[in-house]
């Protein structure tokens, strides 16, 4: 449920790298992918670029629900119709005929009328590739005056969650299914667990600890130090949101209308609220003993600690869930709680009663749903879609802007993952792999920063100037920032 630029998994070109090993390089090959395959996918240049030893006769693309004959880096290439009616009286589909010298298109209506054909290619030639196309640009990396990478790995699946640094450890997941820790000074593998579903939680770790949840419907709870199973605590549908520890709980709102406390020591279930409307996706915020965090049925919810009952619940007033407060990962201070949505809404609510405080829709700028806070509480930031940075005075009750960031935007942008503070720098994640920093005394751009073309997944700061970044593609980074604040 992250808007972001579309991708093809890590796990699916793993198999395609794979597959071409194998493939002749003269054998005519007709490829299909969902999206065009250009800069709206955000690592087209990965297949384009392996493919150009090959004889690739055609790529065929849906998405704009539309016949259309395209061209992409010097490959011929065709955009076909939906199987939906449209306003139309019936549906259709594409057929395609591959004859010794070309390939031709042609529609059929269910209603059995099949059209003229619309497209045809001669197969007589292989692909004049351009060159020279687009790629993503890494030369702002070198040289860099304030960034240093130390370290960098690449799964061979897709990252679609956060990590934690524990100790000399960083724990982290992938969509394969595995927890994993690798050693936080050079990035080498310290242990592996692997789990029945694709994972997309960002793992917790107390008492020793680490705690996960997977698609396989089970919250793990693994021995930190070599990552051996202690717990499996059942779920009744998947789970894609972050637990949280509190105390002697671990505690996860899952896919199910659920959200359950179980004791860390034994495993036994404390508590199970029951009235979560749809699903979760979100870590919570435990702050004075109320776990606070919204789902994708428009609703926020404050329960209490220790008893999982219902302190309030605030609906935002929608009936279509996606405008939901669901993937903002909330934050408080003051006694308020702050939240963005994708109705384009910055929400106070007070944090013991759920009353709306300010609830306020900039057209002018657009928030969504990255949020974050100051490490001295007084500033909320808010990145809108436009890739300004807002800071709002938190130390009043009423909407007060205290500066609105200035030099390079970050262009449209959607990723909702949460802008983080440190010594004195803002820290924005993009839906483009880009980290860009802005002074946090008045939103001046001060640099930026690429580690990969995909969705940055969470950007995790230290007290000794270093950053752990992790991105949708799979990418993890440890980088050395050298704080610059001008």
């Amino acid at each position: 449920m992250r808007m972001g630029p579309g991708q093809i998994p890590r796990e699916n070109l793993t198999w395609f790298f794979e597959e071409l090993e194998k493939t002749d390089t003269g054998m005519p090959i007709i490829y299909v992918n969902h999206y065009p395959m250009d800069s709206g996918l955000n690592n087209w240049f990965e297949v384009m670029d392996a493919f150009k030893p090959y004889n690739v006769q055609l790529m065929l693309c849906g998405h704009g629900h539309n016949n259309k004959a395209m061209h992409f880096e010097g490959v011929n290439a065709a955009m076909c119709r939906s199987n939906l009616r449209a306003k139309q009286d019936f549906g259709g589909y594409t057929i395609l005929t591959v004859d010794t010298d070309s390939i031709t298109l042609q529609e059929r209506v269910v209603s059995g009328e099949t059209l003229s054909p619309w497209l045809s290619y001669s197969t007589n030639e292989r692909p004049r590739w351009e060159s020279n196309p687009p790629r993503p640009d890494y030369a702002l990396n070198q040289n860099h005056p304030y960034v240093t990478e130390v370290w960098s790995l690449q799964e061979k699946s897709d990252m679609g969650s956060g990590m934690h640094l524990h100790n000399d450890q960083l724990v982290y997941t992938n969509t394969s299914g595995e927890i994993k820790a690798a050693n936080a000074n050079d990035g080498s593998t310290l242990w592996t667990f692997k789990t029945n579903g694709k994972i997309y939680s960002t793992p917790t770790v107390c008492k020793n600890q680490v705690w996960v949840a997977s698609s396989d419907t089970y919250l793990y709870g693994l021995n930190a130090d070599n990552g051996k199973e202690l717990f499996k605590l059942k779920n009744d549908k998947a789970v894609v949101s972050s637990p949280v520890c509190s105390g002697n709980k671990v505690i996860i709102a899952g896919g199910d209308g659920h959200c359950r406390a179980w004791d860390v020591t034994t495993g036994k279930l404390l508590w199970d609220f029951d009235s979560v409307k749809n699903f979760v996706v979100t870590r919570p915020l435990v702050n004075d003993g109320v776990l606070f965090f919204g789902s994708w049925g428009n609703r926020f919810y404050a329960l209490d600690i220790e008893t999982g009952k219902s302190r309030w619940i605030w609906h935002n007033g929608h009936a279509n869930r996606m405008l939901s407060p669901a993937q903002v990962i909330p934050v408080t201070t003051r006694g308020r709680i702050y939240l963005a949505s994708p109705d384009r809404y910055m929400t106070v609510l007070d944090e013991k009663s759920g009353e709306v405080i300010w609830r306020y829709n900039d057209p002018e700028n657009r928030v969504r749903e990255s949020i974050g806070i100051s490490e001295d509480g007084n500033t909320v930031y808010a990145k809108t879609m436009d890739g300004e940075l807002l800071a709002i005075d938190a130390s009043v009750p009423e909407r007060k802007i205290k500066w609105i960031s200035s030099g390079e935007d970050m262009g449209y942008e959607l990723t909702p993952t949460p802008v983080v503070e440190k010594n004195g720098v803002v820290f924005a994640p993009t839906d483009k792999g880009l980290i860009y920093a802005y002074r946090a005394s008045d939103g001046a751009f001060l640099w930026k920063y690429r580690i990969s073309n995909g969705l940055i997944n969470m950007i995790l700061p230290t007290d000794s100037g270093e950053l752990y970044v992790s991105a949708m593609d799979g990418k993890l980074v440890k980088l050395k920032i050298y704080f610059c604040k001008q």
